[in-house]
């Protein structure tokens, strides 16, 4: 019974979620680069199913196609070869028909299915470009750089309801056709307009983090990829990987954090397999993903808490206080501290929360420590942890402490110390429970480093 119940409040749990992303997602624009590579996928028609269903919410959707899959079928057929320089193909004369027609029927096939379940995709000649020309003595012949894309024509046909399809061919002043890049144009979209997602669906799950060089707060998910990266985690791994990365995750991260890192630039960008059925779906109303999310900033997500999130923080510590790992605490008991608490939050929902209660002796109790079950894998409690450390540095406390009766390990993980109860601040020491007897862990401050103090 027990068991059924947590399945039902997960479940309604789950359907209060998605209402809250639509409400927050209505009236937003996500820009979806979109790998030819699965057009021939059984699960393609899904993934476009799932696209309209965005669309019919009350999203904006502008797809950008990558088309190299298609147009190497096409060089193939033609015994055409063309050469790379730094992931650029140099476009010849005798390519540049079969790049045309390759571009032309990606978009054609995404218009199509978009029309089979009642959307209205539409493509056009939107891209003014101009040559890259001769590059350290490297002529790229028709390969072209983009000079502007008529985002005010984007906008007037997502305001009449239209899903924009973007390829990649440009034309400059004179109608002189060039092939651009997809992903430039998925990047010089997102400067141009005001979107708040942008999503790289291809045949990666995200990031995998597999011979490669990671801070060591970042905590993989279960399949081995990195759920979510800030903006100077995504710095530190190309940095140290510059052998290690594959060509597309370096694109991946470094177009990431073009998009990203201007102050208007945008929130969150997501990779994700298209080979996955739901992936969308569930990186857009689900805080947990199946893929890799760049994001700003870490500590964006945690917050003090108010007197409307006490029901949630009771409902996260629940089955921690039936575990026996946490003291039970009253509505009122929380109320009153509240200015204690700090919650780990994404999109208005709550998934971990902590406290870091004043004491005498200018110490601080660490304490109430809850994470969701479904985020224990993300490192939420390591994050929330480090940050009431930081906390506790900013206010110059001395010292921090904790009781714990199941989970001294994983304290020992952040620098806590075995202490007894008699190295308490006298008001806690009174205050200390003999019948629980827990263990009284310790970490001083006043020689620890400024590295978690909270920015």
């Amino acid at each position: 019974m027990h068991k059924q119940k947590k399945e039902v409040v997960a479940g309604v749990s789950g359907i209060r979620e998605v209402f809250n992303y639509i409400r927050r997602y209505r009236q937003k624009t996500f820009v979806l680069k979109i790998e030819d590579s699965l057009l021939d996928s059984t699960l393609f028609p899904l993934l476009m199913k799932d696209i309209i269903q965005l669309h019919d919410v009350g999203i904006n959707i502008v797809i950008v196609p990558g088309i190299r899959h298609t147009i190497e079928q096409k060089l193939d057929q033609a015994g055409i070869r063309t050469r790379f320089v730094d992931g650029v193909r140099i476009t010849p004369v005798s390519a540049l028909p079969l790049v045309k027609l390759a571009a032309m029927e990606v978009a054609e096939t995404i218009i199509s299915q978009l029309g089979a379940g009642g959307a209205n995709g539409i493509m056009g000649t939107w891209i003014r470009a101009r040559s890259l020309g001769v590059s350290q003595g490297i002529d790229f012949e028709f390969t072209g750089r983009i000079e502007k894309i008529r985002s005010d024509i984007v906008v007037k046909l997502m305001e009449e309801n239209f899903i924009p399809v973007l390829y990649n061919v440009g034309f400059n002043s004179t109608g002189k056709s060039y092939n651009v890049n997809s992903n430039e144009i998925t990047c010089c979209l997102c400067r141009d307009l005001d979107v708040i997602k942008l999503f790289f669906i291809g045949q990666d799950e995200g990031i995998r983090v597999e011979n490669l060089t990671f801070p060591g707060e970042i905590v993989p998910n279960a399949n081995g990829i990195f759920s979510n990266l800030d903006l100077s985690q995504v710095d530190y791994i190309l940095e140290h990987n510059t052998d290690q990365l594959t060509y597309h995750y370096r694109e991946y991260l470094e177009n990431a954090l073009e998009v990203t890192r201007p102050q208007n630039g945008v929130n969150r960008v997501h990779i994700i397999s298209g080979t996955r059925e739901g992936s969308l779906l569930t990186e857009v109303f689900s805080s947990t993903g199946l893929g890799t999310m760049v994001y700003r900033n870490d500590y964006a997500y945690i917050r003090m808490a108010t007197p409307e999130d006490v029901p949630e923080i009771l409902l996260l510590m629940e089955d921690y206080v039936k575990q026996g790992n946490l003291v039970l605490r009253s509505e009122s008991e929380i109320n009153d501290r509240i200015n204690d608490y700090y919650i780990y939050e994404v999109d208005r929902a709550i998934y971990g929360c902590g406290a870091l209660y004043p004491q005498d002796n200018n110490q601080g109790e660490i304490g109430a420590i809850a994470v969701n079950p479904s985020y224990k894998c993300k490192g939420v409690g390591k994050k929330i942890m480090r940050y009431l450390i930081g906390l506790g540095q900013k206010r110059g406390m001395n010292r921090l402490f904790l009781l714990t009766t199941q989970t001294s390990d994983w304290f020992y993980g952040f620098g806590f110390y075995p202490g007894t109860p008699s190295s308490l601040p006298l008001g806690r020491k009174v205050r200390y429970n003999n019948e629980r007897n827990s263990r009284v862990l310790l970490l001083d401050l006043v020689s620890r480093s400024q590295d978690t103090t909270p920015g």
